[in-house]
């Protein structure tokens, strides 16, 4: 029961968050619009700050442990490798061919991923993930782009991928947290308190922003699909990703942040990308939707089992 309890605790908070968000859209209590700007503020500002303080204020000798970072990499380009392959051979549309191969590597670790770190880890994971958000994001984004890019028929431009990666704020903020980090740079106190409240409302804002985008009705066009997509992003790739974590001795927190690094819904950013790039949009909006709804089940239970068996 114990058990069960704490995984509950770690899912709800967000799950609450999340329907917060999209009552207030419903009820029309702000103008739409301002869902738009508070997402954007979020990804420009808000989100930096707390994937920078993560960093900053962590033992860089405990916060970095080289294992976990190779097995992500590793386990991602493996995964995307297998995954190309099969909807290359299964879907004749590059246009939906695109919009599966986003889905099954592609997930939400910048966001949902941050704010469930917070509730289910201890400082020391939450900055594991952190470290580990500046690797694997900028690797999902390499891997999307030539993941579009190729459906469409088109060379990859290695150059301008690499420009807009650096662009990012989120990998900004990450490079630059553990630039201090190592240099032993230390910030004034309350200059700290504030960039660590600007980040805590980050993870909040977010929520509710993608709460907010939840449109149920758009999901009933294409059920079977976004539910047999929902199950690749939700189930089976945290399963293929823990087994052989748990096979090599990971255990708690880093076990953890493989969690929360795989089993978290498809990232939101994966729509704007489609729509750039001529993929299937509106299919990508369905699954950025419906996995987000569905998560908070599947991470409960994942939660839930990897506590019951002693490994979290």
């Amino acid at each position: 029961m114990e058990n069960f309890i704490v995984s509950l605790n770690c899912v709800i908070p967000m799950f609450l968050t999340l329907c917060v968000g999209f009552l207030v859209r419903r009820a029309q209590v702000v103008p739409e619009v301002m869902f738009h700007h508070l997402s954007t503020l979020s990804f420009q500002a808000l989100l930096p700050c707390l994937l920078f303080y993560n960093i900053y204020s962590t033992d860089l000798t405990a916060a970095v442990q080289s294992d976990l970072l190779a097995y992500l990499i590793a386990w991602v380009l493996v995964w995307f490798a297998l995954c190309y392959a099969y909807y290359t051979l299964r879907e004749p549309d590059p246009r939906r061919r695109g919009a599966y191969i986003q889905n099954s590597f592609r997930s939400n670790i910048a966001v949902i991923g941050v704010s469930l770190a917070q509730v289910m880890m201890s400082s020391h994971g939450v900055a594991l993930l952190s470290i580990a958000i500046s690797l694997v994001v900028p690797l999902f984004n390499i891997l999307a782009v030539i993941t579009l890019e190729t459906c469409r028929g088109n060379r990859v431009d290695l150059r301008h991928t690499l420009s807009g990666i650096f662009h990012n704020p989120l990998i900004r903020a990450c490079l630059l947290g553990i630039l201090f980090l190592l240099l032993g740079i230390r910030l004034p106190s309350s200059v700290e308190q504030a960039v660590s409240s600007l980040g805590n409302a980050g993870s909040v804002t977010t929520l509710l922003a993608l709460g907010a985008s939840f449109r149920i009705g758009g999901l009933t066009g294409q059920i079977w699909t976004v539910v047999r997509c929902s199950l690749v992003r939700l189930v089976l790739a945290p399963a293929a990703a823990l087994i052989p974590a748990i096979l090599l001795g990971f255990r708690g927190d880093t076990l953890g942040a493989i969690l929360v690094c795989v089993a978290t819904p498809t990232a939101s950013s994966s729509y704007p990308m489609a729509l750039a790039c001529g993929s299937d949009h509106e299919l990508t909006a369905q699954l950025v939707v419906s996995t987000s709804l569905f998560c908070s089940l599947t991470l409960f239970l994942w939660i839930f089992l990897l506590k019951q068996i002693g490994l979290l």
